[in-house]
């Protein structure tokens, strides 16, 4: 076995400082990647987020709409039944036979 010299030992340090260099690089390149691709989904979750307020707003129009036209339709016909009950009593009262 030979003995290392200071000077194999510095070359031996430059080497892994130079490795570790590389290392930082390539998780520096990974991080800025996996960083920039989660932007794009948060972006896309974003939009979707937005179609979807949206298309709960737009039914939540339709959902009160209909509420207010069933309300509309059932006091239109209570009045109905109303002006029926009343036709019938003024044909009895009058003597007039409904067909």
């Amino acid at each position: 076995m030979s003995n290392a010299t200071v000077q194999d030992l510095v070359k031996l340090e430059e080497r892994i400082d130079k490795r570790f260099d590389e290392l930082i690089t390539t998780l520096s390149t990974f991080a800025d990647n996996v960083d920039r691709r989660f932007n794009e989904h948060d972006e896309e979750f974003r939009k979707l987020n937005q179609k979807y307020d949206h298309l709960v707003n737009t039914i939540d129009g339709f959902v009160g709409r209909i509420d207010k036209y069933e309300t509309e339709l059932a006091a239109r016909d209570h009045k109905i039944d109303r002006l029926e009950r009343w036709i019938e009593q003024l044909a009895k009262t009058t003597g007039v036979k409904l067909t």
